[in-house]
């Protein structure tokens, strides 16, 4: 949440629920009901302070304004095999992958659906960064999109992808996220190495080695003043904390 003090979360039963920190007990978390999205399977969603927004394959995608007190349901996008969405321009639009490869962007409420690209392979994240995207598909590939201009057509600017990895639908990677203020990507695991790329050059600058059968499942990067950290979480749950690597 915008104040740091808390987390919106979706559960698989279609409920979006609030969880935040009491203000006397630290370590003790109240939990509130914000809506029921619906029962149809829903498969990704994003927040931006008020507006809601939820992904169902076999209908489209949801969203909700808080408005005078409560949610209200605005006009739903009606495309289906949406995968992934994300809130943009401060909530102002949605940018959106499905599985049949096609980035989207769309203004909410009342805006046009347009298509950006066409990546060709399902898309299970997509993460933008100002003018830029990432956007993660199966087959251990990761593309580098350039999500500005009049025209509202996305170019991609770099892949990451290991040359010999299985293109197949039943591979799938960790998302890939921007770290070290923009300028490095971290994106896919081999065996037990989380790959850092350089993010113009398509590069792999190192790997994050966590030891044997430790297979990385969440990434996350952020900075502090000039310090750029990467937070990596395993499978078998183990939490690593990671100074960014120099881009060059």
């Amino acid at each position: 949440m915008a104040d740091d003090n808390g987390i919106i979360t979706l559960g698989q039963d279609g409920m979006i629920s609030k969880w935040t920190r009491n203000a006397s007990n630290q370590n003790h978390w109240q939990w509130a009901k914000l809506l029921d999205a619906g029962k149809e399977e829903c498969i990704s969603f994003t927040y931006n302070r008020d507006r809601l927004a939820v992904a169902f394959p076999r209908f489209g995608v949801r969203v909700w304004v808080w408005i005078k007190g409560t949610w209200q349901p605005q006009r739903s996008i009606l495309r289906q095999n949406v995968t992934c969405i994300k809130f943009v321009e401060d909530g102002e639009a949605l940018l959106g992958g499905t599985s049949d490869g096609v980035l989207w962007y769309c203004q909410v409420p009342n805006g046009t659906l347009r298509a950006y690209a066409f990546l060709k392979a399902k898309m299970h994240d997509v993460s933008p960064n100002g003018t830029q995207a990432l956007v993660s598909q199966v087959g251990a590939r990761a593309h580098l999109v350039s999500i500005q201009g009049m025209d509202r057509k996305g170019k991609i600017e770099q892949v990451y992808a290991i040359n010999g990895d299985s293109t197949s639908d039943a591979k799938q990677s960790t998302p890939a996220v921007f770290v070290n203020g923009g300028r490095s990507v971290v994106f896919h695991s081999r065996e037990s190495s989380c790959l850092v790329w350089n993010k113009t050059k398509g590069e792999v600058l190192s790997g994050l080695d966590h030891g044997d059968n430790e297979q990385t499942q969440a990434v996350a990067g952020f900075d502090r003043a000039s310090h750029s950290y990467i937070v990596t979480g395993t499978a078998q749950g183990l939490l690593s904390w990671w100074n960014s690597p120099p881009d060059q």
